[in-house]
């Protein structure tokens, strides 16, 4: 479609046959269009050659609009089904509108493109509408105006506000903003005063890291260009500078939203005041460490953007064949060594915080709420329920896990042995804070224990855990791992078990950031754009999951889904969708198979299985 669009303004331009039209043509225009530009005397021999080209595309792009419009019924069918199926077990049918998805298709914009693949949809957001029950905080964070910049972007691009407005009308805004978060929470009693204190000062610390982080590579920048002679590339310091006061007023308008959402759940019960805030003694607090973190931070900044800018080979510092091609072979964000070494893993937790401005954590506490509804709904005991956290990277948000349940026995697992270290090394720190005197059993007396492993491949037997989390992992895998993954997280989970997604926000989730969602993808980021477009509630359904709520909160978004007692369809033992394709799965969906992980066959014929290095 793309090629056809540039093809067909080659041609009109090329011309001079007036302005370009919007509606790429079909074969049947081209040929009249050559009949009447050769009886015209205007088409040279490229313009020949482009006409030919098209008359070769417009069969693809009516097969790619026949698929478009089967995927469209295909989910309408869906839709009714379901609206049925809960009509006639007599409950409520919930909300599928919440809010209007504008009709513009984002995902077309070379900024968002990604191949059309089994489970990509132009609106996520509107798919999501039609198979989860949907939080307030959905609609809250579809209509939340701010603009969205990328921190280590060389060359500036269009913001997308929904009116201009000036600086001075922003900082009125902000200030508005903070009156209200005062008279509305923050004064309303000391828990709700302490929270406020220590994150507005969590805020203004990462801000001050962040810009600090973006000076050292200014200065680093100017410093080689003075050496070489050369003149010195504009900096991600220079494109903030030009527009500081829109960049600062709209991320603490950030924080502050999240942070409002954040204290309402802990009011609600749903989980307790981050452990590391109410804990003075907490290493946070020591001048020295924040001082070492904050120097390796700057470091790596400096070796990051210059990355970024100069579009650094985004291969790793060795080879291997242990682990799946994509995750070995690529180091994610241009960050030092990817995910192999300790280095990279002592740096991360304070890279990622700078990024958000602080509100990462908060962002990613939201995968508790249906944890702790789920134990609500349920009536389950903690201390008897064993959670699987898989890609857990530094642990740091599983010792959230640990402060909330600190009697449920969890499982940590990531690929990266220098990260599971780490992981361990935090969940060892919060029981030295928080649960000192407790035997809870497990590694080190945590509670925890550790294993590293491909979610794609999990070593435990079939119905074994009972919840499985996964923050921040799906964006950086390609789909057919994706789909491998939600395969096993349905095989280790009991019936009635819960799994629970935590990932970037998607194409409609944040209407204002559509048009730059897919800018991420350029910061090393292969499988971003894919991402965006991806229907995981479709893809958690052919598995044989049922769809349960979902909630946003600013970057995030968080899914939950719940492994019925009764398998959908025919299956193994497992629960497995196992039939034959043509069987389908009891939904109106075919059965998984190899072609849905993009791949027939390994080395030798033999059929590949999840977790094989092969699978990328």
């Amino acid at each position: 479609w793309r090629a056809q669009s540039r093809s067909w303004k080659l041609l009109s331009s090329s011309c001079f046959c007036g302005p370009v039209s919007r509606t790429p043509p079909g074969a049947a225009r081209i040929s009249d269009m050559r009949s009447s530009l050769l009886g015209k005397g205007c088409v040279g021999k490229t313009s020949m050659r482009t006409i030919g080209l098209l008359q070769r595309i417009a069969p693809v792009r009516a097969a790619v609009a026949a698929t478009r419009r089967v995927h469209a019924q295909v989910a309408t069918t869906e839709a009714s089904q379901r609206l049925e199926e809960v009509s006639s077990a007599g409950s409520a049918t919930p909300a599928v509108d919440p809010y209007v998805v504008p009709p513009v298709n984002h995902r077309e914009l070379p900024t968002n493109y990604a191949p059309e693949t089994r489970f990509t949809v132009d609106s996520v957001a509107a798919a999501d509408a039609l198979r989860f029950r949907l939080d307030p905080s959905v609609e809250f964070w579809a209509n939340h105006l701010t603009r969205i910049r990328t921190l280590a972007n060389s060359r500036s691009f269009s913001d997308v506000p929904s009116q201009e407005i000036t600086n001075r009308q922003r900082l009125a805004d902000l200030v508005a903003t903070v009156t209200d978060l005062l008279s509305t929470s923050a004064l309303q009693d000391a828990e709700s005063a302490a929270y406020w204190t220590y994150h507005l000062g969590r805020a203004g610390f990462f801000l001050g890291a962040s810009a600090g982080g973006a000076i050292a590579h200014h200065l680093s920048e100017q410093f080689s260009a003075l050496s070489s002679s050369k003149e010195a590339a504009r900096t991600p310091l220079q494109n903030l500078s030009a527009n500081a006061t829109s960049e600062l007023t709209n991320r603490l308008a950030e924080c502050i939203a999240v942070w409002k959402q954040d204290l309402e759940n802990i009011k609600k019960g749903l989980y307790k005041l981050p452990w590391d805030m109410t804990t003075l003694s907490h290493r946070q607090y020591n001048p020295l460490f924040v001082l070492s973190r904050s120097a390796q931070f700057f470091s790596e900044a400096i070796y990051t953007l210059n990355r970024r800018i100069n579009n650094a080979d985004p291969n790793n510092w060795f080879s291997t064949n242990m682990y799946p091609k994509y995750y070995a072979d690529n180091t994610f964000h241009y960050q030092t060594d990817g995910w192999f070494s300790s280095g990279s893993a002592n740096v991360y937790e304070f890279s990622t915080e700078a990024l958000f401005f602080g509100r990462q954590d908060a962002m990613q506490r939201t995968t508790l709420v249906p944890l702790a509804e789920h134990i609500r709904a349920t009536g389950a005991d903690p201390a008897g329920m064993t959670l699987l956290e898989v890609s857990c990277g530094t642990g740091r948000f599983h010792t959230f896990v640990k402060d909330n349940y600190p009697t449920m026995s969890t499982i940590a697992s990531d690929l990266s042995p220098f990260y599971l270290s780490k992981a361990r090394d935090n969940v060892k720190y919060w029981k030295s804070m928080r649960a000192a005197s407790l035997d809870l059993g497990g590694t080190d007396k945590t509670g925890t224990d550790y294993m590293q492993c491909a979610m794609e491949s999990i070593p435990l037997p079939d119905a074994s855990v009972d919840a499985v989390l996964c923050v921040y992992s799906f964006h950086e895998m390609p789909e057919g791992a994706r789909l491998a993954a939600v395969q096993e997280f349905y095989r280790v989970l009991k019936p009635g078990g819960l799994a629970v997604l935590t990932d970037s926000a998607q194409l409609g989730d944040r209407l204002e950031w559509d048009r730059n969602l897919g800018q991420f993808g350029n910061f090393n980021e292969p499988h971003y754009r894919n991402y965006i477009a991806c229907d995981f509630g479709a893809m958690f359904e052919s598995v044989g999951f049922n769809c349960g709520t979902k909630y946003v909160a600013s970057a995030s978004k968080t899914l939950s889904f719940t492994k019925p007692y009764t398998p959908k369809g025919n299956s193994d033992g497992n629960g497995f969708a196992t039939a034959a394709a043509a069987n389908g799965n009891g939904n109106g969906k075919a059965a998984v198979s190899a072609a849905d992980l993009e791949i027939s066959a390994g080395a030798g014929g033999h059929p590949l299985v999840a977790g094989d290095p092969q699978l990328n």
